[in-house]
């Protein structure tokens, strides 16, 4: 089950040196899944995933971002789809009564 913690943060933690990263690997080991499986199992299991976390799974080389989205550890994914040509019109014409067409 994932925390929800709106009360402390890292400024408050007594590590006065920086961290520079000194190679290509994440400095938070649970940032980085291999599978969606294994980054669903840490967000709802592991006691120090917390609403809000950044996760990535990464498969055959491709990234996808999620955060934890609730106390119950659920993932959303990060970013969307882009709007078509016709959506965006569609959103001119709700917001602006433009009578703008998709093309």
């Amino acid at each position: 089950m994932a925390v929800i913690n709106t009360q402390n943060s890292y400024a408050k933690m007594e590590f006065p040196l920086t961290i520079k990263r000194q190679d290509a690997f994440s400095i938070d080991p649970t940032e980085i899944w291999p599978s969606l499986e294994a980054a669903q199992e840490y967000a709802q299991t592991n006691p120090t995933a917390y609403v809000g976390q950044k996760l990535s799974v990464v498969v055959d080389g491709v990234s996808t971002p999620y955060q934890i989205k609730n106390a119950a550890g659920e993932l959303e994914p990060l970013g969307g789809t882009p709007a078509t040509d016709e959506e965006v019109a569609e959103m001119f014409n709700e917001v602006f009564n433009s009578g703008a067409t998709g093309n």
